[in-house]
């Protein structure tokens, strides 16, 4: 089975953005192609059209722009999260898949890039997955603190591992998702599939977590 992880770079639009902006989002693209020990900055900057200068002037080092990308992809994620948990209790799951089919139609040019940038991460096996996780799992975990706080969650729902789980669920197919494409002919991140796992992920929480009417 040939599996292509290389993400197209059609998918970066690098028009009428601005420096860091653009050092942004092509390093995540880099990082997330190579790995970040295999990236130099001279290729950020060539990549991107600018000077390497301006990776200095924006982020001091390397090190600096891999956080400053690492911010981007929490706070590009956190909104889907957020709306995740206050479905936690919700049992509209046509309704549940019909957003998710939109949400990931807005994101369709740069979501792969950011699915391929947290799989290279975590597989790194590098401080940068390790915190990358770590930063992930704190928001997780402090939407889901949210909500139970409004009653969202089971009296039965094991806190511990709630975070945890919800991370299993969404980290699967991102890892998979060049296995899925292989095999299926299709990836979890098209439209109608996105869709489908995030409703049937929804009817698993209604199932074990959510609270019963």
């Amino acid at each position: 089975m040939s599996v292509v992880t290389k993400q197209p770079k059609a998918s970066i639009k690098k028009s009428g953005q601005k420096g860091r902006q653009r050092l942004i989002e092509t390093s995540m693209q880099l990082f997330a192609e190579k790995g970040f020990g295999s990236v130099t900055v001279r290729d950020i900057a060539r990549e991107a059209g600018v000077s390497i200068g301006l990776i200095s002037h924006h982020f001091d080092s390397k090190e600096g722009l891999r956080e400053a990308v690492d911010q981007y992809f929490i706070e590009r994620t956190s909104k889907a999260i957020e709306r995740d948990s206050k479905q936690l209790s919700e049992t509209d799951f046509d309704g549940i898949e019909a957003y998710h089919r939109n949400w990931i139609s807005q994101y369709g040019d740069e979501w792969p890039i950011m699915a391929s940038y947290l799989r290279r991460a975590i597989i790194d096996g590098s401080e940068w997955g390790e915190k990358l996780f770590t930063t992930y799992y704190q928001e997780v975990a402090s939407t889901i603190a949210r909500a139970d706080a409004e009653q969202k969650v089971s009296d039965e729902a094991d806190r511990l591992w709630l975070p945890l789980l919800y991370m299993f669920l969404l980290i699967g197919p991102l890892i998979l998702d060049p296995y899925i494409k292989s095999m299926l002919g299709r990836s979890t991140y098209e439209s109608e599939m996105w869709g489908r796992f995030q409703k049937a992920m929804r009817q698993l929480y209604w199932m074990g977590a959510s609270p019963r009417s």
